[in-house]
C-alpha cells in the first residue's frame, strides 16, 4: 500500500438472498459510521428491510442520527408467477412516524414496452445497463437504480455520498439522477455482495471461500467537478 492506494474489505455472502439481510445491514450501518456517510438507501418489495434498519439497527445509539430513505418497486408491479409486491399498511406507518421517505416509481433500467410489441420496446439501452450490472450481482442493478431514484425524488443531492442496499448488496455510491448517471454517478466500493449468485444465474456453491481483506483510512470522497 501506498500514499496512493488504501485497503478495504468486502464481505463475501456464499450465496444469494433474503438469508444475508441481517449482516449486509450491519455492515452497511458500521461502514457508514466509520466513513462519516449519513445516509443509507435501502431497496426493499415488502418493507423488511427498513423495517430492520428502523428497529434492530437505528435504535442503537451509534446509529441513530442515520437517515434511511426506502426505494420500492413501483406500483402495481407484478412479477412471472403474478404476484404483486405489497408493503403492508403496518410497515408504511412505521416508516411515516420514524420520517423514512418511502419512494415508489418507475425503475429507470426497466423497459417502457410500446402497445404494440412489434413497434420495439423503449428504454433498451438502460435496459442493458442493468443487464450489464447483473454479472456482479443480482441485486446490483438495484442498489444503482435505488440511490439513482432517491436523487430523482429529490431526496438526495447530487455528488451526495450514501450506501445503497439490498438484502445481499451493498455500495457506497455518488449520487446521481438519472439524466446524469453515465456523467456523474459512481460506483466508490462495494461493501458487500454474494460471491455465488445462486438465484440470477443459478449457480451452486461448490467450496468454502473467505476473503479478509484489512480496512485502512479512507480517501476524501470527491464531489461532481
Amino acid at each position: 500500500m501506498t500514499q496512493h492506494s488504501f485497503s478495504s474489505k468486502t464481505e463475501y455472502f456464499q450465496e444469494e438472498g433474503k438469508v444475508n439481510l441481517r449482516e449486509c445491514m450491519r455492515i452497511a450501518f458500521e461502514t457508514a459510521v466509520s466513513r462519516s456517510i449519513d445516509t443509507i438507501v435501502i431497496f426493499t418489495g415488502i418493507g423488511e428491510g427498513p423495517e430492520i434498519a428502523i428497529k434492530e439497527f437505528r435504535s442503537l445509539a451509534p446509529f441513530q442520527d442515520i437517515k434511511l430513505i426506502a426505494v420500492t418497486f413501483p406500483y402495481g408491479q407484478r412479477f412471472k408467477d403474478g404476484k404483486e409486491v405489497v408493503i403492508s399498511p403496518e410497515i408504511r406507518s412505521l416508516l411515516e412516524e420514524n420520517r423514512v421517505p418511502l419512494i415508489r416509481a418507475h425503475l429507470p433500467f426497466n423497459p417502457i414496452a410500446a402497445h404494440y410489441r412489434h413497434h420495439g420496446i423503449l428504454g433498451q439501452d438502460l435496459t442493458l445497463i442493468g443487464n450489464a450490472l447483473s454479472i456482479l450481482g443480482g441485486s446490483m442493478s438495484l442498489c444503482v437504480q435505488a440511490a439513482i431514484m432517491a436523487c430523482d425524488a429529490g431526496c438526495l443531492d447530487v455528488g451526495d455520498h450514501v450506501i445503497s442496499m439490498t438484502s445481499d448488496t451493498a455500495i457506497i455510491v455518488r449520487a446521481a439522477p438519472t439524466d446524469r448517471l453515465l456523467t456523474d454517478f459512481i460506483v466508490r466500493e462495494v461493501l458487500c455482495k454474494p460471491l455465488f449468485l445462486t438465484i440470477g444465474k443459478g449457480e451452486q456453491v461448490y467450496e468454502e471461500t473467505a476473503t479478509t481483506i484489512d480496512a485502512s483510512p479512507v480517501p476524501e470522497l470527491l464531489p461532481p467537478e
